[in-house]
């Protein structure tokens, strides 16, 4: 019998890249049907913002 093959490691910046995409698309969603008025003085920075938690979490999965 053969042992089964180990658990696979949890991948934090596709993790993080998801869980950003997701809340982006939702933003942009609420901003359509007018639930939010978002402006790119207002998108702008929430995008720099982000790239950086992808950054930050591909960093900080490296060091592991």
């Amino acid at each position: 019998m053969t042992d089964p093959s180990p658990p696979r490691r949890l991948d934090v910046p596709s993790l993080v890249a998801g869980v950003v995409l997701i809340c982006f698309g939702t933003l942009l969603l609420l901003d359509r049907v007018d639930v939010l008025n978002l402006r790119f003085a207002a998108v702008g920075p929430m995008v720099c913002a982000a790239l950086g938690a992808i950054l930050l979490a591909a960093g900080l999965s490296r060091r592991s």
